[in-house]
């Protein structure tokens, strides 16, 4: 009796860990829209219009359509998020979690960006905050609503 209350005890253990680190890491998936009205856009760089995203276990598959300068350019990718880099158009991302926030670093020829994305609390809408490392501009926040 003792080692099934033992038993219980460590599987409840188990299931609070696995659910806690399910809130960490928010499942992104879904279709993004910007709300321009919510967004900060400061910088003058394109901004991301829409994002699909698609999640797994290790893995997210991302198409971003972006506009600027009077014109539309869409970036299809899946990367892990192990930190590690993926070759995405001549240029390295990598996507991480920092707690319940998603972490992309884009390098690319000329550029380097940071971006922060993180679900809200109702989970209709993400903020993406953007630093503009190379070159320096001043940060954009974008927050995308769920279609």
């Amino acid at each position: 009796m003792r080692y099934l209350s033992t038993a219980s005890v460590c599987f409840l253990c188990l299931c609070s860990t696995s659910a806690k680190g399910q809130q960490d890491h928010p499942n992104l998936s879904g279709k993004w829209q910007i709300n321009a009205s919510r967004s900060t856009l400061r910088s003058g760089k394109p901004a991301v219009a829409s994002l699909t995203i698609e999640q797994k276990a290790t893995s997210i598959h991302i198409i971003s359509t972006m506009n600027g300068e009077g014109k539309e350019s869409v970036v299809d990718f899946t990367c892990t998020t192990d930190g590690k880099d993926c070759d995405v158009r001549g240029e390295k991302i990598s996507l991480w979690y920092s707690g319940p926030s998603l972490v992309e670093m884009e390098i690319g020829k000329d550029t380097t960006t940071k971006s922060t994305m993180k679900m809200d609390e109702d989970g209709k809408s993400i903020t993406i905050d953007v630093a503009h490392i190379t070159p320096t501009a001043e940060a954009d926040r974008l927050v995308l609503e769920k279609k």
